[in-house]
């Protein structure tokens, strides 16, 4: 008797070791299929981030173009944003980084925020900022591609 159940015992432990092995099989299969669906998502996601990028990237430059025919000594305006500003003329954030609003890290800016409201956080003067940016594209001529020409700015002095 003792035997068989020894042998009972012995048969029953190796069928809980072939159903752990069984589950760790099946643990590392679905642990895989795991990895690649976040892999997919992890790259979707990325591509998503960029596309957003490009989409606000384009849609600064069509507030840029429909800026353009306004007039251009009135061209930049106390609500427009950052990103459009800096859109509507390549040296226009040469001219935002004179001011001490953007360029490196320690005057970082939000591109989304409007000229009033960054001028108002850093305590720049707007109307200054506003000449400037305004006397860059008035000083500019558009090319026959659509781009602006590039000028040399002078340096700006603000006296705090």
């Amino acid at each position: 008797m003792a035997t068989s159940i020894s042998w009972l015992a012995l048969v029953i432990g190796l069928m809980a070791v072939a159903y752990a092995w069984k589950l760790q099989q099946e643990l590392h299969t679905v642990t895989r299929r795991l990895d690649r669906y976040n892999r997919a998502l992890f790259d979707a996601n990325e591509e998503l981030r960029k596309v957003r990028e490009e989409m606000t990237a384009a849609l600064a430059g069509v507030r840029a173009e429909m800026r353009l025919p306004v007039g251009a000594h009135t061209l930049f305006e106390p609500q427009m944003k950052v990103r459009d500003a800096v859109t509507i003329h390549p040296q226009a954030e040469q001219i935002l980084a004179a001011f001490h609003l953007g360029g490196c890290h320690s005057c970082a800016i939000d591109p989304n925020d409007t000229l009033a409201a960054v001028c108002q956080e850093n305590g720049r003067d707007l109307a200054q900022l506003l000449q400037n940016l305004n006397l860059l594209v008035a000083s500019s001529q558009k090319q026959p591609n659509g781009q602006m020409q590039s000028i040399k700015v002078p340096n700006v002095e603000l006296s705090f």
